[in-house]
């Protein structure tokens, strides 16, 4: 059993319409507000992702892999979990917001900051309902829901940037963006919304998620953390440059992401019960094998012009850096179902032990920083630690994956 071919296009096309959308916010706010403005703009969404990655107790992921995922009790305790995870994140955002602002001088305020937490606080009131459909691989909710509050978000660019032609534009959207889905997600449920505090599933969740949270905390750093250290050793404009390079490299392993945790999840979760987990897990790595290798030679030929083309010649990147990204997203793509398979079977830790080679890379970054180096070479380290990542990944899921991948391939 598994996911139909019109299923299987909605659980890709969300994803591709998330990342779509976020790159024409970015590329309508470099039109509008420049590089240095863009600069601002981007490290105040990347505080926005660290509350969010180093919360991630992964509640969705537990409703889609539990036994009990389809029971209303269950359901209403998660919702507590998720309200618990919206006040965290809220608390905090209100706690970085000062060092963020003195760290960074020149940047956002501490109050616009500090409003961040608007966005956990509404995010903290989503009906999961939606996410539970999946279970059946059923994605039109999800439709409803993840690329509404996107076309909802893209509508209101025009008005925010004549409002706020700052990077406070961001601040504006990213609120509006959360707003939006909480009110779809409650439109589309099946169900009546309802919290509780379950001390058992909440420790479940915990459980659960906690070595989700350090992988998050690495998934973090190895994302973003790159662009805070350009933030503190360039200019505004070189965290325009990085910011917007890295982030149309990463679209594909977004999505593939993404995708996974819609169509893979459930069908591994089957796989699993039926004894049938490795040559489900081969079949994905082929799939994404492909889809890396096209997605590194193509970025590495394409980005350059591309990027000058969609954002303005001031953004281009240099060519070197465009195939260091491509080869660290191309290594990223690959890793995507190692990281659901060891979801699945349990060891949630594993992404994080591979996630630590990424995150090392931030050592050999730094330095070139220090040196004055361009940053070409950031890119350079980013590739070498995500290709490292990937190997281990490889690894540690070697007794049951590798065999089967060698015997494909034979």
């Amino acid at each position: 059993m598994g996911a139909s071919r019109s299923g299987r296009a909605v659980a890709w096309a969300v994803p591709v319409l998330n990342e779509a959308g976020a790159l024409a916010r970015s590329a309508a706010m470099a039109w509008v507000i420049g590089p240095d403005e863009l600069g601002r703009a981007i490290v105040l969404a990347l505080t926005l992702r660290l509350a969010e990655m180093v919360s991630d107790i992964g509640v969705e992921r537990l409703l889609a892999q539990s036994p009990d995922g389809d029971a209303p009790g269950f359901l209403r305790a998660l919702h507590g979990a998720a309200v618990l995870r919206g006040v965290v994140m809220a608390a905090l955002l209100l706690a970085l917001a000062v060092p963020m602002a003195w760290a960074l001088p020149g940047g956002a305020t501490g109050a616009t900051y500090a409003a961040l937490a608007l966005v956990p606080l509404l995010r903290g009131a989503l009906h999961l309902d939606y996410r539970r459909a999946e279970r059946g691989f059923s994605y039109r909710a999800m439709a409803m829901v993840e690329g509404g509050a996107v076309l909802v978000m893209l509508a209101s660019l025009p008005v925010v940037l004549w409002v706020w032609p700052s990077h406070h534009a961001m601040l504006a959207v990213l609120v509006v963006q959360a707003g939006a889905q909480v009110a779809l997600s409650h439109l589309v449920a099946t169900v009546r919304y309802a919290v509780t505090f379950d001390r058992a599933v909440l420790w479940a969740a915990f459980g659960f998620g906690l070595p989700l949270v350090g992988n998050a905390a690495l998934m973090f750093l190895t994302f973003q953390a790159d662009r805070l250290i350009v933030a503190g050793a360039f200019g505004w404009a070189d965290v325009a440059i990085y910011g917007v390079a890295l982030q149309l490299a990463m679209l594909p392993a977004q999505i593939a992401g993404r995708a996974a945790a819609s169509l893979l999840a459930p069908r591994m979760r089957l796989a699993l019960i039926a004894a049938r987990l490795d040559a489900v897990t081969t079949q994905a790595l082929r799939a994404h094998l492909l889809l890396g290798l096209a997605f590194a030679v193509g970025f590495a030929a394409a980005a350059p012009a591309l990027i000058a083309l969609v954002y303005g010649a001031a953004f281009r990147p240099d060519p070197v850096l465009a195939l260091a990204f491509g080869i660290a997203a191309g290594a990223r793509i690959l890793r995507t179902p190692l990281s659901q398979r060891a979801v699945t079977v349990g060891r949630t830790g594993d992404p994080a032990r591979a996630n630590l080679w990424r995150a090392a890379a931030l050592i050999p970054a730094f330095f070139c920083a220090l040196a004055g180096l361009p940053l070409v070479a950031l890119a350079v380290a980013a590739a070498c630690g995500e290709v490292a990542a990937t190997l281990s990944a490889l690894f540690l899921a070697r007794h049951g994956v590798v065999p089967s991948v060698k015997e494909s391939l034979s």
